[in-house]
């Protein structure tokens, strides 16, 4: 259902250059920011780590991420993230790109993390 690669160090500038061409811009998350459990039904997803810490839920796995973690997501894949402390950027590109406004079920509008402490599936 997803598949998690850490990209390295070298490979990386390369990588934040694809995703700023792809078009569907930044988003940027707080530790205040809403962290939705969503899905889309159609939509496979691909989402990057540019900066700052945070934590992923994934298909019912749970981990804290950072910088060059990315994320392969078939449709139907359940994913939030949540901010750890001052600001997470998120990368990402949906395809097909034209269901992109319609093709997202939110499944629970603020997805409790365990305490604020994710295990670490690495």
């Amino acid at each position: 259902m997803f598949q998690y690669v850490r990209i390295d160090d070298a490979v990386l500038p390369a990588l934040l250059d694809m995703f700023d061409r792809l078009g569907e811009g930044s988003q940027v998350l707080t530790a205040d920011s809403p962290h939705p459990l969503v899905r889309h039904g159609t939509m496979g997803q691909l989402t990057l780590i540019r900066r700052g810490h945070g934590y992923i839920t994934i298909a019912g796995h749970h981990q804290t991420i950072g910088p060059g973690d990315l994320f392969i997501m078939a449709p139907g894949c359940p994913h939030a993230f949540r901010c750890l402390d001052g600001e997470l950027e998120l990368g990402h590109w949906h395809w097909p790109q034209e269901l992109l406004d319609t093709d997202r079920e939110i499944l629970e509008p603020a997805f409790a993390f365990a305490a604020d402490g994710a295990e670490t599936a690495r």
